[in-house]
């Protein structure tokens, strides 16, 4: 298996810089190098199984934080000891809010922008194609798929991905697809992406990498995207929009959903990036130790005449005893750990509410684009009967995408249906 992302695998977002956000969620792990600015946010809500209270560091905070309303369903709250806490009321029904450093985001940082690089530079097996304004990426391989795109002229067109109305990425399905865009401001139009022919799942999205070694900026609207996002040096903007994978940008603002389908796929290591690391576990106690030695010497003399036979025999016995002692001191460090009060029932109802109504706005301005985009195709001189059903099949696809995710907004409505909060601050 390969490293992929490294410390960034198991986070839904990972962000080296500052974070700013509203209305929205991650139904992942959320990583924020730099100062967190969210309001109505969520995090985690998406982690099955949930995992033991107050052992998971869902939701980690490097910098200042300034976090109002919302919720981290999932597990702790880990903010940097010397941050500033300018405010936090962000509930935690499974963690609480303590202070850490779990994450080397420097390191992370420099990793990923290294791996970033490492894989814009392998070699493309996939070919690509512009038909009627549709991207085809195409590939065989039944392991790994790479496509290597000029954001600012798709395959010798002169068409941009602003300027498409769908992406097809027509490869097997167990494979990794490995999709490397150049340039250095990247923009997204509205439309969709299909994975063989058909509108791309959740599942899909699991196996595929969109890298942007290049990009400074990177944004979207509408464009539900499905693959993980590698956009190391970018400063991200996005609204009404989702992403379905692990999203690493510099930066990260607007109000995008962040949906916990994270990368399965296996890459060629980054061989170059990694560092050899040493860990040192250093254990104090206290002791003392002693130590004696004993020596003993003896000498006997005899002496004996012809004349008069005489003996004598003279012993000496010397003992010489050494004690030493060594004494060691041990040391004990203890951490606090803070408790926030839960957000109350009837704020955690309104902010339910506001993201419904968000996302039904949202909803009707790719409706909105998806008339525009057949006004625009039905404007076009002596259209092949083919061009005219593709484009049916296109909006008929989304258009149905739109009717499920109405369903599951009116599930969310239904869950606080006849719900009342008799006091205030219930």
């Amino acid at each position: 298996m390969a490293f992929n992302f490294g410390i960034a695998n198991d986070y839904n977002v990972f962000v080296f810089g500052n974070m700013s956000l509203s209305n929205t969620d991650a139904e992942g792990r959320v990583a924020v190098g730099g100062n967190a600015t969210l309001s109505n946010y969520g995090v985690g809500a998406g982690i099955t199984p949930l995992p033991p209270a107050n052992t998971d560091p869902s939701f980690v905070i490097d910098g200042n934080v300034n976090v109002t309303a919302g919720s981290n369903a999932s597990g702790n709250t880990v903010v940097n000891p010397s941050s500033t806490i300018i405010n936090y009321s962000m509930g935690n029904p499974n963690g609480l809010l303590i202070t850490g450093t779990p994450i080397d985001f420097a390191e992370a940082e420099r990793y990923l922008k290294c791996a970033s690089n490492f894989w814009s530079t392998l070699v493309p097996n996939g070919t690509g194609e512009v038909v009627f304004n549709q991207l085809n990426l195409i590939g065989t391989d039944e392991t790994l798929n790479i496509f290597s795109l000029d954001s600012s002229n798709l395959y010798g067109t002169e068409l941009s991905l602003a300027q498409l109305n769908g992406i097809n990425i027509i490869a097997p399905l167990s494979a990794t697809i490995l999709i490397n865009v150049d340039g250095s401001a990247i923009q997204y139009g509205s439309y969709q992406i299909f994975r063989n022919g058909t509108a791309a799942t959740r599942e899909n999205a699991r196996r595929i990498l969109w890298n942007f070694p290049q990009a400074l900026t990177w944004s979207n609207s509408t464009t539900a995207i499905y693959g993980s996002v590698l956009a190391p040096f970018a400063a991200a903007n996005t609204t009404f929009s989702q992403i379905n994978g692990n999203i690493i940008f510099d930066s990260f603002s607007g109000n995008a959903e962040s949906h916990n389908e994270l990368f399965i796929g296996e890459l060629p290591e980054a061989t170059a990036c990694l560092l050899v690391t040493t860990s040192t576990t250093t254990t104090t106690s206290t002791s003392t130790t002693t130590t004696t030695s004993t020596s003993t010497s003896t000498t006997t003399t005899t002496s004996t005449s012809t004349t008069t036979t005489s003996t004598s025999t003279t012993t000496t016995t010397s003992t010489t005893t050494t004690t030493t002692t060594t004494t060691t001191t041990s040391t004990t460090t203890t951490s606090t750990t803070t408790t926030q009060a839960p957000v109350p029932r009837s704020q955690a109802i309104t902010d339910l509410l506001v993201s419904v109504a968000l996302q039904q706005a949202a909803l009707s301005h790719i409706l909105n684009a998806e008339g525009e985009k057949v006004q625009r195709i039905l404007s076009f001189d002596q259209l092949a009967p083919e061009t005219i059903l593709q484009t049916n099949r296109s909006v008929e696809s989304m258009v149905n995408s739109i009717s499920n995710l109405e369903a599951i907004l009116t599930d969310k409505i239904a869950l606080f249906k006849g719900c009342k909060c008799n006091k205030i601050g219930e």
